[in-house]
């Protein structure tokens, strides 16, 4: 697929609702319809064959040699990784969950994490923490956000920490985390890395051995188009054989990576999909893509500013979202959070991803090959009649 122009020319390419405004892909991204159809012929074929399906496709009772097996070699060429070193999982928190599973951690044990870190690996870190008598650290990141003080965050809070769970693009607030920095001043310290990049695949250019972690893992279902459930864990040789499913079930013997690929019944057609999900994101013009979303999310920025909002980070540590702290005068509250959002929809037909962060709520763009600019200036005509709550 060629695109022959971005924006609301090619919304036809996707299901979304022709009366919607869509700009929150990062939250669950959006499958197109040729990668749906994808899956549907999968799924087909299990429902009409289930026993040959699932011991011939994906079990391996007969061996390594199955589908699953193939389109994870696909993804795993995409991403920089040789055979052998990625695992398909559910979502990028069921990945890191088994990363952290896989350190010992022992009492006193120091566990770092930073105040941008997402809501459900910050639970799970003070959970494992409680189980372990492991202490978690946290970095506090700067806001606005600056390259130089990330990194002197993590150099004041990184001596003796056992393991370390960084965001490659935060979630809240779509910063791109300067890892190339980070991680080996870490590593040099002794630390285990675990690289939560969610965002990432699809999003960036993304060579995962060349980011040192030992565990990485990404969400395929967002900026790679795949169908929801698809994500991917990789583990570097050192890590690799201490790395198992959260689910032990028949082959846990094989070992990483083939011990996660069954883990009982369940619908494999996402996994399955992946490669045809590949091919469409191969088939857009990346650079017109990259100078589209640029476009896009400097509209925002020109718009919102222009409202009061500041923005999060400088576009040097974006990519294809931009978050902005809506002005207030008071603190945000949980109830702002669902105010706006849903009067944006229920009102505006605008999808948008806002949360409350610290005192501050945050307003938060997604930039993707669907948008158009005047889906843009419709959020800005939506703020600018009627604000937003604290206002």
């Amino acid at each position: 697929m060629t695109a022959p122009a971005f924006g609301r020319a090619l919304r036809p390419l996707w299901d979304l609702d022709p009366d919607g405004i869509f700009l929150n892909h990062g939250s669950f991204g959006a499958c197109p319809k040729v990668v749906i159809a994808a899956q549907a012929r999968i799924r087909a074929a299990m429902e009409a064959q289930p026993d040959v399906f699932f011991r011939r496709r994906v079990s391996l009772r007969d061996g390594p040699d199955t589908e699953l097996r193939a389109a994870a070699a696909r993804l795993a060429r995409f991403v920089g990784c040789g055979d052998g070193t990625l695992a398909f999982v559910e979502n990028a928190t069921a990945g890191v969950q088994a990363a952290l599973c896989a350190v010992d951690l022992a009492p006193g044990d120091r566990v770092l994490i930073t105040s941008h870190t997402y809501n459900a690996v910050r639970l799970m870190v003070e959970a494992r923490c409680r189980e372990t008598g492991a202490v978690p650290v946290v970095a506090e990141l700067p806001l606005p956000a600056d390259a130089g003080e990330i990194v002197a965050r993590f150099d004041a809070a990184g001596e003796g920490v056992r393991v370390a769970i960084l965001d490659h693009i935060t979630s809240p607030t779509a910063i791109v985390m300067p890892l190339e920095r980070i991680v080996p001043r870490l590593k040099e310290r002794g630390a285990l890395v675990i690289v939560d990049g969610a965002h990432a695949v699809g999003h960036i250019p993304l060579d995962v051995p060349a980011t040192g972690a030992d565990w990485y893992t990404s969400n395929a279902h967002k900026w790679l188009y795949a169908p929801r459930g698809s994500a991917f864990l990789y583990a570097a040789p050192g890590v690799a054989p201490r790395t198992h499913p959260l689910v032990t079930s028949h082959y846990v013997e094989q070992g990483f990576p083939l011990s996660f690929d069954w883990v009982g019944t369940r619908d494999y057609s996402g996994w399955l999909a992946v490669p045809a999900a590949i091919d469409f994101h191969q088939g857009i013009d990346a650079e017109g893509l990259s100078a589209h979303v640029r476009r896009l999310l400097d509209l925002a920025t020109a718009t919102l500013e222009g409202l009061g909002a500041v923005s999060i980070a400088p576009m040097a540590l974006c990519a294809r979202m931009r978050s902005f702290a809506l002005p207030q005068r008071r603190p945000a509250a949980d109830d702002d959070v669902r105010e706006l959002v849903g009067r944006l929809w229920e009102r505006d037909r605008i999808q948008s991803m806002a949360v409350k962060f610290g005192s501050r709520l945050l307003l938060r763009v997604s930039g993707q090959a669907y948008v158009g600019e005047e889906d843009v200036r419709a959020l800005g005509e939506a703020l600018g009649r009627d604000g937003w709550p604290g206002r």
